[in-house]
Formats: C-alpha cells, sequence, structure tokens
C-alpha cells in the first residue's frame, strides 16, 4: 500500500536536526524491532480505518434532518403528561401553526425575536439581556477576578433601547448559538410564568441530543490522539518504512474519525433546529390561545357587571 505519511527524505532539515539531537539513532532510523513494531501498528490502524471510512459513508443521512426520527428512541422523563399544560403538544404545534414552525426553522433569528417579545406579553419594558438568566462571570472571569466577562443584566441600558438589544442578542451575543442561548431563555420563562412543564417531545430531543453530543466529543478526541501520534511518529522516525506506513494509515483513521464528528455535528444541529421549530410554534400558540380566552373572558365580565348594576338600580328604586 501507498503510504500517505511523510515520504522519506522529505522532512525538513530542522526537524530532523531537532530529531536527531533529542531521539536515539535507533529511533529515527527505523530499525530493528521498533520499525516491524511501527509496521504491526499501521495493520491495524488500516484494519480500523477499513471498518472506520465505511461507517462514515453509510451515516450520512444521521447529518441531515432524516436524524430527527431518532429522538423516540430515547424515553421521555416518566413525570411528564402529554402536553405537561401546554395548549398543544410539541408534535401538534406544526399543524396547528405550520407558518411559524417554518419561520422559526427558516430565519431563527428573527423568529427568536418575535417569540421572546410574545413570551414578555408584548411588554418590552420587562426586557433585559438574557432575562438575568445567564448572569455572572464567563469565560476568564471564571478564574480570574476581574477579567472578561461578567454578565450583569439590566446594568446596559436594555430599557431605553430594549428592541437593539434583543436584536443584539438573538443574532451576535452568542455566535453561531445565538439563537438557541436566546431560545432556551423564552422557553424557560415562559414555562416559570405560566406553570408549565416539559414536553414529552423535548425530553426525548434533549436526552438524544445529549447522546450523540457524548459521541462526537469522543469521536473528535480519538481523531485528535490519532493523527497527533501518527504525525509525530512519521517525523521523528523518518527513516524507517514501518514508521512511514503507520503515519499514513493515523492519518487516514483519523480523517474516518472526524468524518464520523462531522456528520454527528450536522445531525445534532438538524435535530436541534427542527425541534426550536416545533417548540416555537407551540410557544406562539400558547400565546394565542391566551390572548384569545382574556378577550372571550371581557364580555362576560362586562355581562356580569351591567347585571349587578341593574340589580343595584331596582334595589334604589324599590
Amino acid at each position: 500500500m501507498q503510504s500517505i505519511g511523510v515520504p522519506q527524505g522529505s522532512t525538513p532539515t530542522f526537524i530532523e536536526d531537532s530529531v536527531g539531537a533529542v531521539c536515539p539513532h535507533w529511533w529515527t532510523e527505523g530499525c530493528g524491532e521498533m520499525d516491524s513494531l511501527f509496521g504491526t501498528c499501521a495493520n491495524c490502524l488500516e484494519a480500523t480505518a477499513n471498518v472506520l471510512e465505511p461507517i462514515s459513508d453509510a451515516i450520512w443521512c444521521l447529518g441531515s434532518p432524516c436524524a430527527f426520527p431518532l429522538i423516540f428512541c430515547f424515553d421521555s422523563d416518566p413525570h411528564t403528561n402529554e402536553t405537561s399544560g401546554w395548549a398543544v403538544s410539541m408534535l401538534g404545534a406544526p399543524c396547528r401553526r405550520p407558518i411559524s414552525c417554518c419561520f422559526a426553522i427558516t430565519c431563527p433569528n428573527l423568529a427568536q425575536w418575535e417569540v421572546r417579545r410574545r413570551a414578555l406579553g408584548g411588554d418590552m419594558s420587562r426586557y433585559t439581556l438574557w432575562q438575568g438568566q445567564h448572569d455572572g462571570p464567563h469565560c476568564l472571569a471564571r478564574y480570574c477576578d476581574g477579567a472578561p466577562i461578567t454578565i450583569r443584566s439590566g446594568t446596559y441600558g436594555e430599557s431605553d433601547c430594549p428592541h437593539a438589544f434583543l436584536c443584539f442578542e438573538v443574532c451576535l451575543l452568542g455566535g453561531i448559538c445565538s439563537p438557541c442561548c436566546s431560545f432556551n431563555v423564552s422557553r424557560n420563562m415562559m414555562k416559570d410564568e405560566r406553570g408549565l412543564g416539559m414536553d414529552p417531545t423535548e425530553a426525548r430531543q434533549e436526552k438524544c441530543v445529549g447522546f450523540f453530543g457524548e459521541c462526537f466529543r469522543n469521536c473528535q478526541q480519538l481523531a485528535c490522539c490519532v493523527g497527533c501520534a501518527g504525525c509525530i511518529i512519521g517525523c521523528c522516525a523518518p527513516g524507517g518504512e514501518g514508521s512511514q506506513e503507520c503515519s499514513g494509515e493515523a492519518g487516514r483513521a483519523s480523517r474516518a474519525c472526524f468524518s464520523i464528528a462531522h456528520t454527528l455535528w450536522r445531525g445534532i444541529w438538524s435535530v436541534k433546529i427542527i425541534a426550536i421549530g416545533c417548540m416555537s410554534a407551540q410557544m406562539m400558540h400558547e400565546d394565542m390561545e391566551v390572548k384569545d380566552s382574556l378577550i372571550q373572558s371581557e364580555p362576560k365580565s362586562m355581562e356580569m357587571d351591567r347585571g349587578s348594576n341593574a340589580e343595584i338600580g331596582l334595589d334604589t328604586k324599590k
């Protein structure tokens, strides 16, 4: 098999000098039992790569919205019921509010701006940065007092221009995860203020994302370790055929692991975006149901007031 590692004799001079000053000749020349050991490792890595490459090609569907049905492989929490207090379930929301669901999936930033406004009941004077749910030290501030960044919502002048701050929050403040962070804040706030629970499908989605997120991290770590080890062997033993073959097969296995990790990463985001679309539609429907119930209760209260006033008037005449 043709080696795809560092070709013999192509190692830069400064690396050869550095390696020669540190490593013994029996290592750099790849002679004796070490070279045969590297050859055995190369055979093992080749077998591993032959397994990982078909897997990375076969699971391409997991890196697309087709991965969403996998959430039903996970159980919901035992304390959740069909709706957990919501006016419509998470799975029923796209049918009741299809435009809202499609809007949240295709334009997540704009949709989360509207979701937060509705969660606040249209009263933007209540808005603060992340509604105070992410206050405290972040990044370097967790390890060193006075270092950036420490968030203190309500101290940045949000009340002067809440619409601009909310736009900044859903578009830029959390980087690529800005819509997700903003959605989580709105979801938690609506649950707390209206006494709503976790939807069973929401619980399944969280377990699914957590499981495949752990698989993603493990694949990344394995790919990094195998790739770095192969690179070190290829640079430190440029004169051995077995070492160069081992380096090449390590790189091949590392690329296969990275391919699997990338597929899992795309699948995780596909599931999250679809789930956010369904739950955003659920939250918008909940808001509309509350408004409709308030509108329907007003005429009844007015009729009751009129009736009581009429009774008072009759009593007065008597």
